[in-house]
């Protein structure tokens, strides 16, 4: 098991030094008595730390942002437009359904809609419209994640079965280092245009889910949190984000995962607050 904190870019610092500022997760492991997945790259210096970054983790409905990404590559590409309609069916709403809900009574919503249904608000039912209508299944989503270069990320199954997380159960999983690196890439990078990143970014800031999670644990309002949430049984309360720190530095990409814990939803998300303040801590 991966116990201690990995910190990458800074080879150059003595040891003694290093591991004074490691930060210690597994301290909030214990407390709630379950697993921490964590990975954050600065993408300014290029600095990185982690904690059982390569293990893998139920990654619930974070996969919301993945699944949004790539909607907009598709209408990069022409498949689609960010106004095209899709037909809604009573017999398609599964639980937490706040924007089908509202959009049903006109039986039909534009993918524009949809997307930021399900980051804001991460409505399920519209997932489901999305990945058939853009992924054909949720194999298709991990199909394309591969071919951005994320061969670790996998969607297995849909809204709500891929909540389940079953120890030892590989389908809907990724590790905290390769689902970081699929956000760097598409949120940040080459993965999408300008465009279509600020429309992610817009939704991502709106979203509220979060507010307890790793949004909480940044010191003052100089500091800019935008993520999408995840949550699902056994322990899995989780958040995926872009920090902007002050004075215009470089964002960070931040991915925490959890598992295995039977503590309340409620402690669960302070335990990713305070990973953030370690990781605030470590590096500023």
């Amino acid at each position: 098991m991966q116990r201690r904190p990995l910190l990458a870019g800074l080879a150059f610092a003595p040891s003694a030094v290093l591991a004074a500022q490691l930060p210690d997760f597994a301290v909030l492991e214990r407390r709630v008595r379950g697993r921490l997945g964590f990975f954050a790259i600065d993408t300014g210096s290029g600095r990185m730390l982690g904690h059982r970054a390569d293990e893998r983790f139920a990654i619930a409905s974070t996969f919301k942002i993945l699944l949004a990404a790539r909607v907009a590559h598709g209408v990069e590409a022409g498949r689609w437009g960010w106004d095209d309609t899709v037909p809604l069916r009573e017999s398609e709403r599964v639980p937490h359904s706040p924007t089908f809900d509202r959009l049903l009574p006109r039986g039909r919503a534009t993918l524009a809609e949809l997307v930021q249904g399900i980051v804001v608000e991460s409505d399920n039912p519209g997932a489901n419209v999305l990945l058939r209508h853009c992924c054909e299944s949720p194999a298709g989503l991990t199909a394309w994640l591969h071919q951005q270069g994320d061969d670790v990320t996998r969607l297995d199954r849909w809204e709500t079965e891929l909540n389940e997380n079953v120890p030892g159960d590989l389908r809907d999983t990724s590790t905290p280092r390769g689902f970081a690196k699929s956000l760097r890439h598409l949120l940040l990078g080459a993965g999408l245009t300008r465009t279509s990143q600020a429309r992610l970014w817009a939704d991502l800031q709106a979203s509220r889910t979060g507010l307890k999670r790793l949004r909480a644990g940044v010191p003052d309002s100089g500091w800019r949190v935008i993520d999408k949430t995840g949550t699902g049984a056994r322990g899995a309360v989780n958040d995926v984000a872009l920090v902007f720190p002050p004075h215009g530095r470089p964002p960070w990409v931040v991915v925490a995962l959890q598992s295995d814990s039977t503590a309340t939803t409620d402690d669960l998300s302070t335990v990713l607050a305070d990973a953030m303040r370690l990781l605030v801590k470590a590096w500023t």
